[in-house]
């Protein structure tokens, strides 16, 4: 079974996959043929971050005298997110709130790296302790140690215990020579994306918004133009198939969208000329066929009079049929005259638990199965009282017709939201499923034979969805269960 899916939403997915593998492909060649990688987008602009904030860094140290370096840690942990240590590179710890730092950080700080100084750890130039009488280090009149940007830092990163660390080797001013000690600057986060100072994700999302604004400009118009056309030709095809060919389509279109709706308006109208000319075709048949079946009406009652004994039963034959013959004649004149749906003909207010009673009281029959109602007090809808009656008074007729020694009838109505709800369901033994959507065709029957003992003609149904539809209503029929047939009136609420 295929699940229903709206065209809408599959010309939106193919417009988003097309968007997705555009951009896979020029992923692929970006990577093949520029060699640029996603890793590499990502993480360079976190790794110039990084040394941009590590030289500032040395040059903030370069002038905190070592008791303050701790708080210039925490300044920079509440302007970056981000916790901040400084560490020489031998391990201890020089700056920043105690820590124990993970195995693997503290492998990667303790590592060589080629420098100045020869001996990675601390970085002094290797002589003589001072003589006496010489100045303390911090007096000589060294050169000045190299600037921070002149120094080369050293980026590393590692991931311990739940944490993102990243290490840059500085510059550290010492506290008794100008020369200063090879150290690092570790910055440890939660995460690397959730860290503004390693993802910076506005970009990225201004980079999205773009892509997702340009692809709303050139194909939201498009898709709304399309299914707004498409759900109007739906609704359109639908209205035709329920009998209302007054509904056209614009074809303000020049596309194959707008020749299929001029071919749309095109059907409907010769639909509606088909279909008022058989209904105009059969009520004029019936009207016509009126005068002769009272004329041969009259004829027989004369007749009746002068048979003799032994022509009595043919009499009665034929006067059955000619009361069969006015019966059809009549139903033909309702169902015409229902589809003609006349101005005097327009819905008013009408109580539908007396139109019911009288139509119980008219169609009751002490042979047939009782009739059970149920209405909701007061009742009233949207509706011409005489097509209502007839309607009610059809439905019933067929339930003891077809399965009135089956069980009881019942009738029911109630208010949901803005419509009247009018119900009639029977016990018989129903209609198949594949038959339910022709019972209100005209002169359609379950049975191929039409005669009195089967029923009529076929037209008690489309009786009903005649003048229902005249009233501006809506009915339909399904099968009960365990068994039976239900058939509901919908009609407009006052």
């Amino acid at each position: 079974m295929k699940l229903p899916v709206s065209i809408t939403f599959r010309v939106y997915a193919v417009a988003f996959l097309n968007l997705l593998l555009l951009l896979c492909v020029l992923g692929a060649i970006a990577h093949y043929e520029f060699h640029v990688e996603l890793r590499s987008m990502l993480f360079a602009p976190a790794r110039d971050r990084v040394i941009e904030v590590a030289r500032e860094a040395a040059l903030d140290l370069e002038q905190t005298a070592p008791p303050d370096r701790t708080a210039l840690m925490a300044r920079y942990r509440a302007t970056y997110g981000a916790d901040f240590y400084l560490f020489d590179n031998d391990g201890p710890q020089v700056a920043g709130k105690p820590v124990t730092l993970p195995r693997e950080v503290m492998d990667e700080l303790i590592r060589k790296v080629p420098g100045p100084g020869g001996r990675r750890g601390r970085g002094r130039r290797d002589g003589p302790p001072p003589r006496d009488g010489e100045p303390p280090p911090e007096f000589r009149h060294d050169p000045p140690p190299p600037r921070p940007e002149d120094s080369r830092i050293v980026l590393f990163q590692a991931q311990a215990d739940g944490l993102f660390w990243v290490g840059a080797r500085i510059p550290i001013a010492g506290d008794y020579t100008h020369e200063p000690i090879r150290g690092s600057l570790l910055i440890s986060a939660p995460s690397f994306y959730g860290t503004p100072l390693f993802f910076n994700f506005k970009p990225w999302l201004i980079a999205g918004g773009a892509s997702l604004a340009i692809f709303v400009l050139c194909w939201l118009p498009f898709i709304r133009g399309l299914t707004r056309t498409v759900a109007r030709i739906s609704q359109a095809t639908e209205q035709i198939a329920e009998g209302e060919f007054n509904h056209h389509l614009p074809d303000d279109r020049g596309d194959e969208l707008g020749q299929l709706s001029v071919n749309i308006n095109r059907m409907a109208d010769r639909l509606a000329g088909f279909v008022s000319g058989q209904k105009r075709f059969l009520g004029d048949i019936a009207h016509e066929l009126c005068a002769p079946i009272a004329r041969m009406q009259f004829g027989l009652g004369i007749l009746e009079r002068r048979a003799a004994d032994d022509q009595r039963a043919a009499m009665d034959d034929v006067q059955d049929e000619m009361r069969q013959m006015t019966s059809l004649v009549n139903e033909l004149l309702s169902f015409s005259k229902a589809g003609m749906r006349s101005e005097a003909h327009q819905p008013v207010p009408v109580d539908v638990a007396e139109i019911v009673r009288e139509a119980v009281t008219r169609e009751a029959d002490p042979q047939f199965a009782s009739v059970n109602v149920a209405l909701e007090e007061p009742l009233r809808a949207m509706a011409d009282r005489e097509y209502l009656l007839r309607s009610v008074s059809n439905l019933l007729r067929n339930a003891h017709r077809y399965a009135g020694k089956d069980g009881p009838i019942a009738i029911s109505g109630r208010r949901e939201n803005n419509d009247v709800v009018i119900t009639v369901a029977d016990s018989g033994a129903g209609i198949p499923e594949t038959e339910i959507d022709k019972v209100f065709t005209p002169f359609y029957r379950l049975e191929a034979s039409r005669n009195r003992q089967t029923g009529g003609v076929g037209l008690g149904l489309a009786i009903v969805r005649s003048c229902v539809e005249a009233c501006n209503g809506k009915v339909l029929c399904r099968n009960r269960r365990p068994s039976g047939l239900e058939v509901e009136i919908r009609l407009a609420a006052v």
